[in-house]
């Protein structure tokens, strides 16, 4: 995919946000650039976007990869306290909305912060924060395998995916791209917790089914039945006692 410029601001022409735009063919983080650039003060909204990362990063101190054809995205924001817990599910549900409106592809989420098409991870959310000048922000960096043959990186064939594979064909990355930025200006703005808890909950594909929780050296298992209202998995465990996960690696059983 060639990523350039002009290409991104004509695809974002008419976006509140974007107005602000760094983009690279090749970039170690987009991440770690939003975050620097926090620190230099730039406007809510400033973009960071590449092609390919050589030291994407996910949760938990994993490694994204990020090869050439994928989208990797990074905005910065600068949001009220209230809205901090709440930013993985808003990316998460504009990323799913972004692709079924571009794509004929059906989306759906896995806690905490997974897009996934027919049960494969097709993208990721990462949101980082900190103060600076006294004031919160957040770098919220979205990752989408977009026009990537996954039978090239047989380490993660077996639970990824991209859309140009499941949609046979190569997908407009640009068209992507809009459409992901225009949801998350659209839930950012119009921001309702009642709302996104709603919607998260109805693409959550981890309700209802058996989950293993990994919280350092500790393992919980049991059913997935439901989210609280800040986001945490509540895992009913086989004696009766329910288990709040805030932070954790879950998987789903069956696929263990």
């Amino acid at each position: 995919m060639k990523l350039d410029y002009r290409s991104v601001e004509n695809a974002l022409s008419g976006c509140r946000w974007g107005q602000t735009i760094l983009t690279f063919e090749c970039i170690a983080s987009t991440m770690d650039k939003a975050r620097a650039l926090a620190h230099k003060g730039a406007p809510e909204g400033t973009l960071v976007v590449a092609a390919e990362q050589t030291a994407g990063r996910g949760r938990l101190t994993r490694s994204w990869l990020s090869p050439a054809g994928s989208l990797s995205l990074s905005l910065l924001l600068y949001p009220s306290p209230d809205k901090l817990p709440y930013l993985t599910m808003l990316a998460g549900l504009a990323v799913a909305q972004s692709i079924e409106r571009t794509t004929s592809l059906r989306t759906d989420l896995k806690w905490p912060n997974d897009v996934l098409i027919d049960s494969r991870k097709v993208a990721g959310i990462l949101v980082e924060s900190g103060m600076v000048r006294g004031r919160h922000f957040a770098v919220l960096g979205i990752g989408i395998n977009v026009n990537v043959d996954i039978s090239g990186y047989p380490e993660i064939a077996d639970i990824a995916t991209s859309l140009s594979d499941e949609a046979g064909s190569p997908v407009d990355a640009m068209a992507l791209l809009r459409a992901a930025v225009v949801s998350l200006e659209t839930l950012y703005t119009e921001f309702s917790v009642s709302a996104i808890l709603q919607d998260w909950r109805k693409k959550l594909v981890t309700l209802g089914k058996p989950v293993r929780a990994t919280l350092g050296d500790t393992v919980i298992e049991g059913m997935a039945i439901d989210i609280t209202d800040d986001g945490a998995l509540v895992i009913r465990q086989s004696d009766g006692n329910d288990y709040v996960v805030v932070a954790g690696d879950v998987t789903l059983r069956h696929a263990v």
